[in-house]
């Protein structure tokens, strides 16, 4: 039990370390890697604001140990987090890649 409650910590703490790939010249030609650093912050926040890190962490639980307990026949949990700060950079103008 101790050891699920540190891996629970764990995971909660490095939940926000998610760093995107940009791809500064795919932006039609728009120079906006300019407001990379400001518009990452942000995004960062956002998604920060807007994520439980309980729900987060039961994803992390349930995708890596009550999936393969079932044979991986339920679907995978998305991680919220990282979708919204994706989504943040798309509609600023950035181009992000997986």
């Amino acid at each position: 039990m101790k050891k699920l409650k540190i891996f629970i910590l764990l995971l909660v703490l490095t939940g926000c370390s998610y760093k995107p790939i940009i791809d500064s010249r795919g932006n039609n030609g728009k120079n906006v890697a300019h407001r990379l650093s400001d518009d990452m912050q942000t995004c960062k926040a956002i998604a920060k604001d807007h994520t439980n890190n309980f729900v987060e962490a039961y994803k992390a639980v349930y995708n890596y140990y009550i999936r393969p307990a079932t044979l991986w026949l339920p679907d995978k949990m998305e991680f919220k987090y990282k979708s919204l700060v994706k989504k943040c950079l798309t509609n600023r103008g950035h181009s992000v890649l997986e």
